[in-house]
């Protein structure tokens, strides 16, 4: 089986961060979410990958450029998912998609594809703010209608965005004129046998950089295989504690505590007396003293003594001085966070800098 992930648009919603990197490429549990997603199609029999892109274009060719199986497919024309799939008409089996920004489990992947029997099938789930999603008519068990964003949903039955089609998709995306690839099935639904099967354990639509985090402590509480590698140099006096990953070269001092659920990625440096729980830290993350809760660093951040993180997502080369408390915030990459601040629920541009107060868009 084929699969096709639309990863085309650059998502306005998901500020500061995708200023310098598109959802998918977002360092998710230490890797790109991208990548995981990709291993879980593989695991269930995906054989080839095609990336709809546009934004960042470069960004998917450097990851990919040695991969056979990942096809970088570019999308000219960002007008709506419908219009991503034209460009891959030449598939001519059924084939899986999958949005870029989402999180869903192996397991429910292949419980879609294993099942798979009508002309169009979709992962669906329930959706508490279902007005913000395609939500699902259904009669005995079929799918009647998908209506996209409705103002008084009639249930919090959703579509995930998660499908598999058949190659006639391509004739009646060629025939309509609608922008959306919901819209082009729904306004088709009775040329259809669509049915659904629930997802069983997770699914997050990155929608925001709070979905971010919440995707990020999804993946490490459900899908962490603890790991210390063989090439890390973790010091006998450190507290490691369980479902913790470890990459080579990592350094951890004297004193660090990593408590559980926690990711230390590539070349990361842990201080004397870090604590560290229930996070990711980025790759080449330097850490001096100082305490991580509930947070995300993406790669080469320095975090000074005495900082203070809780529920904080980090982007790229920001440098943390002694003495800062943050909470609940979204720091933007190459941001500068100058000694003894206390910043709650602030959201910094890209190069902010407290000490100029230049921190907001």
């Amino acid at each position: 089986m084929k699969a096709v992930i639309p990863a085309a648009k650059k998502k306005e919603d998901m500020f500061p961060f995708s200023e310098s990197k598109p959802t998918s490429l977002m360092p998710i549990k230490g890797e790109p979410l991208i990548l995981q997603t990709i291993k879980k199609l593989k695991s269930q029999g995906v054989d080839e990958v095609y990336i709809i892109v546009n934004y960042m274009e470069e960004a998917f060719r450097d990851l990919f450029e040695e991969r056979t199986d990942v096809n970088i497919v570019v999308q000219e024309e960002l007008s709506g998912t419908a219009e991503a799939l034209k460009n891959v008409d030449f598939i001519e089996d059924n084939f899986i998609v999958i949005n870029s920004d989402v999180v869903v489990s192996e397991e429910d992947i292949g419980k879609l594809i294993e099942s798979h029997e009508e002309d169009l099938s979709l992962l669906a789930t329930d959706e508490s703010k279902a007005e913000k999603f395609g939500v699902l008519s259904i009669q005995n068990d079929e799918i009647t209608s998908i209506e996209e964003k409705p103002e008084e949903p009639e249930n919090t039955l959703v579509n995930s965005g998660i499908y598999i089609l058949t190659p006639d998709i391509f004739q009646l995306l060629e025939a309509s004129t609608q922008s959306s690839l919901t819209k082009v099935i729904n306004e088709n639904i009775e040329a259809f046998d669509a049915r659904f099967r629930l997802i069983d354990d997770y699914w997050i639509d990155i929608g925001s950089p709070k979905k971010l985090r919440e995707a990020d402590r999804v993946l490490r509480e459900n899908e962490l295989e603890e790991n210390i590698s063989e090439e890390a140099n973790v010091s006998e006096q450190a507290s490691i504690g369980e479902k913790v990953k470890i990459e080579e070269n990592v350094t951890v001092e004297d004193g660090a505590t990593i408590k559980k659920y926690t990711v230390l990625c590539e070349g990361a440096h842990i201080g004397p007396n870090t604590v560290i729980e229930e996070s990711t830290v980025g790759k080449d993350a330097q850490l001096e003293n100082c305490h991580i809760q509930s947070s995300l660093l993406f790669e080469e951040n320095i975090i000074d003594s005495f900082v203070d993180l809780e529920q904080v997502v980090i982007g790229e080369e920001c440098d943390l001085k002694s003495g800062s408390v943050l909470k609940e915030s979204f720091i933007g990459p190459r941001s500068y966070i100058n000694m003894n601040n206390s910043i709650r629920g602030v959201k910094f541009v890209p190069d902010a800098r407290t000490d100029l107060s230049e921190i907001s868009k």
